[in-house]
């Protein structure tokens, strides 16, 4: 999965959560939704593990599925969640956010790197494609964006439409509360 697959799906499922979900819950602990944290977390762990995995160690590793595709660097985020005094709800945005990724790029199949450090603290070594790092990331960006029955080609447009419904929703009730608001100035 690719960026718009990323970021499309996880704020998508983070919308019906905070209009489905959240109204149900009784309590004075209930969590704000912070879409800005939902984006933040939705790519952390590519952003953490590609440059790392596949720029800096790319000779040696080759493998964009470091530590940021890990449980434990969810359970780190959440623990960070549950000492924080200010920003707990942000932490939380960022760590559920960081847990759909991992759950969009179907970690399961790969349990050594998901549930590290319990398989050894070794992680598994990828394939070197191509003579420099940024062959690597063209080859992934042609495949994401041809058109073919592909998981990745399925999920990026998902996400486009998702992000693409988001942003009219979003522009329809920022249109209606400013012609609300002009009709009360006259």
């Amino acid at each position: 999965m690719f960026v718009f697959g990323h970021i499309g799906i996880t704020l998508g499922v983070a919308f019906i959560i905070s209009q489905l979900v959240l109204p149900r819950i009784r309590c004075e602990m209930r969590p704000n939704i912070n879409y800005l944290f939902i984006t933040l977390g939705a790519i952390l762990p590519d952003l953490i593990d590609k440059p790392i995995g596949r720029i800096l160690l790319g000779e040696s590793v080759a493998n964009g599925r470091l530590f940021g595709h890990t449980l434990l660097f969810v359970l780190i985020l959440i623990t960070i969640g549950c000492f924080s005094k200010y920003h707990r709800d942000e932490v939380f945005c960022l760590s559920l956010a960081t847990f759909m990724h991992l759950c969009e790029d179907r970690m399961w199949e790969m349990p050594a790197t998901l549930l590290y450090p319990l398989y050894g603290f070794g992680f598994p070594k990828g394939i070197v494609i191509g003579e420099n790092w940024y062959d690597y990331f063209l080859l992934v960006f042609n495949g994401s964006y041809v058109p073919a029955l592909s998981y990745v080609f399925v999920s990026e447009i998902m996400g486009i439409v998702i992000l693409g419904g988001l942003s009219g929703f979003t522009l329809f009730l920022f249109t209606k509360h400013f012609l609300s608001t002009r009709k009360n100035l006259y």
